[in-house]
């Protein structure tokens, strides 16, 4: 058991030796660095493309959908019926209790 983790471990070792012997250039670097900034662009627009044209095909769609609600007509909220109108109150009549005066009397 301890001989395989040994094993292991120099494998390790000699692999990082040989990844850290290689000599990277500044023209490498700056390369690697541009390239990682265009597929980050890339994906962006892509993104940004993807949105815009979801959102005009809502909205074609809406209008679709509200050009052919206005043709047929049809409504889906059912609309409250009238209200019932109250009966009309009885009038009832007084009784004439006032005496007038004429205002011009009566010559006779």
């Amino acid at each position: 058991m301890k001989a395989s983790i040994l094993n292991c471990i120099v494998v390790v070792a000699v692999f990082q030796f040989a990844a850290c012997s290689r000599q990277v250039s500044q023209e490498e670097l700056i390369g690697s660095a541009v390239e990682l900034k265009l597929r980050q662009w890339e994906t962006t627009q892509i993104e940004t493309c993807k949105d815009r044209a979801l959102q005009r095909a809502e909205n074609f769609v809406d209008s679709l959908l509200l050009a052919t609600s206005l043709d047929s007509k049809l409504d889906t909220i059912p609309k409250p019926g009238k209200p019932i109108k109250p009966t009309k109150p009885e009038f009832r009549e007084k009784p004439d209790t006032i005496s007038v005066r004429p205002i011009y009397p009566r010559k006779e």
